[in-house]
C-alpha cells in the first residue's frame, strides 16, 4: 500500500516537538485522557473503524461512526502514536504530552489507491475436468454443436465423424441413411476379422447398449440428443472390457432413459415408463396384497351387479340351454353388463387399495388385464350348459374368480404413473 498524507494538527500551541525534556520529566508521573477525531483530508468527513495505539505502552482506542476516540490515561511525555486502517493505511505520528495544558487531537488522513500483485486465474471445462479426474482420453460433441448441425443434412454419424478425430464413415449409398459404418482408423490393425468388414465401435444410448448400432445412426433425430462422448481404442477397454476393442460412444438423449429395440422396432426412442413404471421413483413399493384383495373384492360385487342384471334377461331353462326374455338389444346390453361391471369394479378396487401417496394404478390396462381373464372364463362357463363338464366349468370359475384379480394386480404393479 502507498504512503497516504498525514497530517496532526494539535489544537494547542504548547503541543509542539521542540518543548524541553525537563518540562516532560516534570509531567512523567500524570497521566491524561487525549481526545480526538480522524477526519478525511478531502470530504473533513469523520473515518470510523481507526485504530490508534501509543507505543510502547498498552494504551489504544477505536474512532467511531463519527471519526471520533479517546486515548485513556496516557503518561504525559513524549510519544509515537501509530493510526491504523484498512482503506488508509498504516501512519505514525510524534507527540508530546504536557499536563498543563488540556489535549485535543485532530488527525486528517488521505485515501490512496491500493497496489495489489497481479492474480492469474486459471479456468477449465467441465470436460477438461472429467478428463483429468479419469484420467483417460475422450472427445465430446455438446449440445451446442448439436443445434448447429440440427436443420441440415448431417446425420449422427456425420457430426461425430467431423468432430471426432481418427473416425471414418463409410456407407453403401449417400442417399441412404441406415447400414452405416462408422469405425476409428486405427481399429483395422487390431481387428481379429476380415479387414473389410465394419469394426464398430460400442455404443450405448442413455446406459443401453446398442446391437446394431449401423441403423441408429441416421434413424435418431439431432434434436432429440444431447451430448455425445467418444472414447478411443485402448482408452474404452481399460472402462467398458473387452466388448470395447474398437473404442466406446456414448449417447445421451435429451429424455434420459429411452428403451432402445431392434432396428425398426416401434419401441426405438419411446419413454421406458410408457411400458413398466419404474419403482425407484417410488419409495413405496408396492402393496401386491392390498391391490390383490382390493381387486377381488371389487371383482366379486362387480359380478354379483352384473349377473343380477344378465338374469334379468337371459336365464338357463330346464333343458338346460340359455333364453332370452328381452329384445336382442336389452339382451346385449344385460350380457355386456356381465362382463364390464366386474372388470369396472376389479379395475377401481385394485387402484383404490394399492395407490401410494407418488403413483396410482392406470385403469386402462387394468381394464384389459381382466377383460382377458373373463372372456375365456364367460366362455368356458357357457360352454358347459346342457353338458356334464364340470373340470370345464370349474376351469371357467377360476378365471371368473382369481384370473381377473391376479390379472389385475399385475397390471398395476407394471403399468402405474406418477400422482
Amino acid at each position: 500500500m502507498r504512503g497516504s498524507r498525514f497530517r496532526v494538527d494539535l489544537l494547542t500551541p504548547l503541543l509542539l516537538l521542540g518543548l524541553g525534556a525537563g518540562s516532560g520529566g516534570l509531567a512523567a508521573q500524570a497521566t491524561l485522557d487525549v481526545p480526538g477525531v480522524v477526519l478525511d483530508h478531502e470530504t473533513r468527513d469523520g473515518i470510523p473503524d481507526v485504530i490508534l495505539r501509543v507505543d510502547g505502552i498498552a494504551v489504544s482506542a477505536a474512532t467511531d461512526a463519527d471519526g471520533a476516540f479517546v486515548l485513556r490515561d496516557v503518561p504525559t511525555g513524549a510519544w509515537t502514536l501509530q493510526v491504523d486502517h484498512v482503506a488508509y493505511g498504516s501512519h505514525s505520528h510524534d507527540v508530546i504530552l504536557d499536563a498543563s495544558v488540556d489535549v485535543r487531537l485532530e488527525i486528517r488522513l488521505a485515501q490512496e489507491a491500493i497496489e495489489l500483485a497481479p492474480i492469474v486465474v486459471d479456468g477449465e471445462t467441465s470436460l477438461e475436468r472429467r478428463r483429468r479426474r479419469t484420467g483417460a482420453s475422450f472427445w465430446e460433441v455438446n449440445r451446442e454443436e448439436i443445434v448447429e448441425a440440427i436443420g441440415t443434412s448431417q446425420h449422427m454419424g456425420d457430426l461425430i465423424r467431423q468432430t471426432v478425430p481418427g473416425l471414418k464413415l463409410r456407407q453403401a449409398s449417400n442417399l441412404s441413411r441406415s447400414d452405416i459404418c462408422l469405425e476409428f482408423r486405427a481399429a483395422a490393425s487390431i481387428s481379429i476379422v476380415n479387414n473389410r468388414s465394419c469394426n464398430h465401435p460400442m455404443v450405448l444410448m442413455d446406459g443401453v447398449v446398442v446391437s446394431d448400432p449401423q441403423y441408429l445412426y441416421g434413424i435418431v433425430g439431432l434434436d432429440n440428443l444431447e451430448r455425445i462422448e467418444v472414447m478411443p481404442p485402448g482408452e474404452a477397454g481399460v472402462r467398458y472390457g473387452t466388448g470395447s476393442l474398437y473404442g466406446v460412444i456414448l449417447i445421451e438423449t435429451r429424455r434420459p432413459g429411452r428403451s432402445i429395440g431392434a432396428p425398426g422396432s416401434p419401441a426405438l426412442g419411446m419413454d421406458r415408463e410408457a411400458f413398466t413404471f419404474d419403482w425407484t421413483r417410488d419409495p413405496a413399493g408396492h402393496s401386491t396384497g392390498k391391490t390383490l384383495l382390493g381387486s377381488a373384492l371389487g371383482n366379486a360385487a362387480g359380478m354379483a351387479a352384473g349377473l343380477a342384471i344378465a338374469q334379468q334377461c337371459i336365464e338357463i331353462t330346464d333343458n338346460d340351454e340359455l333364453d332370452s326374455s328381452c329384445g336382442a338389444g336389452r339382451s346385449v346390453l344385460a350380457g355386456t353388463a356381465a362382463v364390464i361391471l366386474p372388470a369396472v369394479g376389479s379395475a377401481f378396487g385394485a387402484r383404490w387399495a394399492g395407490g401410494t401417496d407418488t403413483s396410482v394404478g392406470r385403469l386402462v390396462p387394468a381394464l384389459l388385464g381382466a377383460g382377458m381373464m373373463l372372456f375365456p372364463g364367460y366362455a368356458f362357463s357357457l360352454s358347459t350348459v346342457g353338458g356334464d363338464q364340470p373340470t370345464v366349468n370349474a376351469v371357467g370359475n377360476v378365471f371368473l374368480a382369481a384370473g381377473v384379480p391376479l390379472a389385475v394386480t399385475l397390471a398395476d404393479r407394471l403399468f402405474r404413473k406418477l400422482r
